[in-house]
């Protein structure tokens, strides 16, 4: 494509500088990755600030690079005669406006689901329920990009960044997707990753302390979490909210001022209302009115918030089509790799694998089991390094509110001392607390004493990295999973 076809499509206001056209072969907002017929975003960023390397990118021909009106780059552009320089208020959304021309997509519906946690459980189901009723659909977000049964790519990132997103959406429609799923994180909608594009379907399932090492404040949190409500919807779109959550109203309110058709779910909604969920042996007994009409559901699972997502999904995928019948669905999803999933049941002991990694999904999970528990509960968790500190403390706070026994380790302590994490995590706790717990650092040690630990009546979590397969210590990615660890021990013992 044409860089001035690109420029014509654009709504921002810009600067050029030499100005020219040539061919675009790609789009980067990386240094590193740039080649010749290149647009080049420099974006400031937390960590790095993408000006600092343009003066590595001047031998390029045929570059375009794009950076902030409010730089105060002193650069000789004249000289440069190769290089088109374009001066922009907002260079995160002007790369994002130039990767949805570039990269076009015709996926007709496009779902979003954003909140502290349940995002990943909520895209999974409802990929199943499309593949139950066959529709194709896809998922991007904490899995990867995962579609017809197979995980093309795998991310770090919740919210890949905005070249990946479009380029994933471009590729899709030609391997005929019709239907998309997204999880929006608050950091990448703070970051317009997902701009300029406009959900048919936005959802909410709660907001809990999570990320504010980048958020700051639980106020700065909440409305990155609302753009997904304000910046990424049309006049038809429809929100689907959680009435339990605490922060509901906010954003109950805020699809009302937005005129967002709601849809919501949990004991105090209006469209699919929660009566009553009940624990009978395995399964939990779930009363739903709907449309006027009670339905009494028997689910198999573990936990009530896997009840809430599953509802969440179905009215993500169904809208306003969702009927009575159609919530049987339900009793057939399953839960995605590293989602409160059972990997050991055998000889009276229980092994679940699960992502949780905030102080509420703790609080869930272990409140969860503990019901279930006819021995002792006990947990395998750390914390991430250089990620949110506030929330160490308070994570095994919660857990040791249910757990008979914890063996803290290390997470992914990236760049920070092990030592220093556990310092935060049992900072405070007294005497009484402090038996409860067990440091081994090495995580392998850590679930292999853990599966020694156990015996008939027992439950074991293993907690805070789910389906990952790896560990980072400093700059290093190791091979490690906890769900293939814990397989090896159980095995032996």
């Amino acid at each position: 494509m044409k860089l001035k076809n690109i420029l014509n499509k654009c709504i921002s206001e810009i600067k050029i500088i030499n100005k020219n056209d040539f061919l675009i072969n790609g789009i980067s907002i990386d240094s590193r990755k740039v080649k010749n017929n290149f647009i080049f975003g420099a974006i400031k960023g937390n960590t790095y600030n993408g000006e600092n390397f343009i003066q590595d990118l001047l031998n390029f021909r045929n570059l375009v690079i794009i950076f902030s009106s409010k730089s105060e780059l002193n650069l000789e552009y004249k000289k440069y005669k190769n290089i088109v320089f374009i001066q922009v208020e907002d260079v995160r959304f002007f790369i994002s406006e130039v990767c949805s021309f570039f990269f076009p997509n015709n996926i007709h519906k496009k779902l979003a689901i954003t909140g502290t946690n349940g995002k990943t459980s909520i895209s999974f189901y409802a990929q199943q329920i499309w593949k139950k009723q066959n529709m194709n659909g896809a998922i991007v977000g904490t899995l990867g990009v995962n579609y017809k049964k197979s995980i093309s790519s795998k991310s770090n990132l919740t919210t890949p960044d905005v070249i990946t997103i479009h380029k994933t959406l471009g590729k899709l429609t030609k391997l005929g997707c019709k239907r998309v799923i997204l999880e929006a994180s608050s950091i990448g909608l703070e970051q317009q990753r997902l701009c300029p594009i406009k959900f048919d379907v936005v959802g909410f399932t709660n907001l809990t302390s999570d990320h504010l090492d980048y958020h700051k404040s639980i106020e700065n949190y909440k409305f990155a979490k609302s753009l997904l409500f304000t910046n990424h919807v049309k006049k038809n779109s429809l929100a689907v909210v959680n009435t339990d959550s605490k922060f509901s109203s906010f954003f109950i309110n805020l699809c009302k001022k937005n005129n967002l058709k709601i849809l919501d779910y949990g004991r105090k909604a209006k469209f699919l209302r929660i009566k009553k969920i009940k624990r009978i042996k395995d399964c939990f007994e779930t009363k739903i009115v709907f449309r006027s009409k009670e339905t009494s559901l028997m689910i198999d699972c573990c936990s009530k918030f896997e009840i809430y997502n599953m509802l969440c999904s179905l009215i993500m995928v169904y809208n306003t089509s969702l009927t009575s019948n159609k919530l049987e669905i339900i009793k057939k999803l399953k839960n995605p790799n590293g989602r409160l999933e059972k990997v050991y049941d055998k000889k009276g002991i229980k092994v679940f694998i699960d992502y949780a990694h905030t102080p509420d999904a703790i609080s869930e999970v272990l409140s969860s089991l503990k019901k279930i528990t006819l021995g002792k509960l006990f947990l395998v968790f750390g914390c991430g390094g250089d990620r949110d500190k506030s929330k160490r403390n308070l994570m095994t706070r919660e857990a040791i509110k249910y757990s008979d026994l914890i063996i803290i380790t290390d997470d992914n302590p990236r760049f920070e001392k092990s030592q220093d994490i556990v310092n935060d995590m049992i900072n405070g706790l007294d005497s009484k607390d402090l038996k409860k717990i067990k440091i081994i650092k090495n995580r392998k040690e850590a679930i292999r004493n853990a599966v020694n630990l156990i015996s008939k009546g027992d439950i074991l979590v293993v907690a805070g990295k789910g389906h990952e397969d790896y560990q980072i210590i400093k700059n290093k990615k190791i091979k490690f999973s906890d769900k293939k660890i814990a397989k090896e021990f159980l095995r032996i013992k």
